[in-house]
């Protein structure tokens, strides 16, 4: 089943990739709000991903982490997809929940359980713990709920996470918001893959920072 599934990322990652080649990439950079130079006939993008910098090599498609972290083939085709499909439409329209992006309804139940239930389970009566995460993957804090922050996932693909803690009555809750222009910056099925890839990175900046506590090791 593992080796199938590589097999389609392989083959998706495959495609892109020739397309990209038929796009005008300073025009697809411009559009995503990312760096773009040539140098010695080769293109150099430079893409904001999360806390690092990706170094991106075209027409080789080589990719170097500023952190020298192992770059997946799953991350590969969301920056690159990223690239192909960014509109350049301005964010800042009021913020919509994963349930109200048009066509992604119907997945919530999928969504809930891969990105939101493990930050339930890790950080439901630890809202500090859940901050200082975000905050060391340099996401800004907003105002929702118990305690909340913004996560760029790219550079025009912010995320919002907010925790309410669970109490005697109420089981707590995460929620996400996202910025009504993502369906033009990423493919719909791409959006539960960038959500979770943040979700892992929030549990595992809270290993880093409270490696005793068993909680975080999910």
């Amino acid at each position: 089943m593992q080796l199938t599934k590589q097999k389609v990322y392989k083959k998706v990652f495959e495609i892109v990739c020739e397309e990209l080649l038929h796009f005008d990439l300073q025009n697809r950079c411009e559009a995503a709000g990312i760096h773009y130079k040539v140098s010695s006939g080769d293109s150099i993008v430079e893409i904001p991903f999360f806390n690092e910098i990706i170094t991106l090599t075209i027409p080789g498609f080589t990719f170097r982490s500023s952190l020298d972290t192992n770059i997946t083939l799953v991350s590969k085709i969301i920056l690159l997809h990223y690239m192909k499909k960014a509109s350049g439409a301005s964010l800042g329209g009021d913020l919509i929940t994963y349930e109200d992006i048009p066509g992604l309804g119907h997945y919530f139940p999928v969504y809930e359980k891969r990105v939101l239930k493990p930050l339930q389970t890790a950080f439901g009566n630890d809202r500090y713990a859940f901050l200082e995460a975000g905050l060391s993957l340099g996401a800004s804090q907003q105002e929702y709920g118990d305690t909340s922050f913004t996560l760029h996932a790219l550079p025009r693909i912010p995320i919002t996470f907010i925790l309410w803690e669970g109490d005697e009555e109420f089981p707590p809750l995460v929620k996400t918001l996202f910025d009504p222009t993502i369906p033009e910056y990423l493919p719909l099925e791409d959006i539960v893959v960038i959500s979770k890839l943040a979700s892992t990175r929030i549990l595992k900046e809270a290993r880093l920072h409270h490696s005793e506590d068993t909680i975080y090791d999910l």
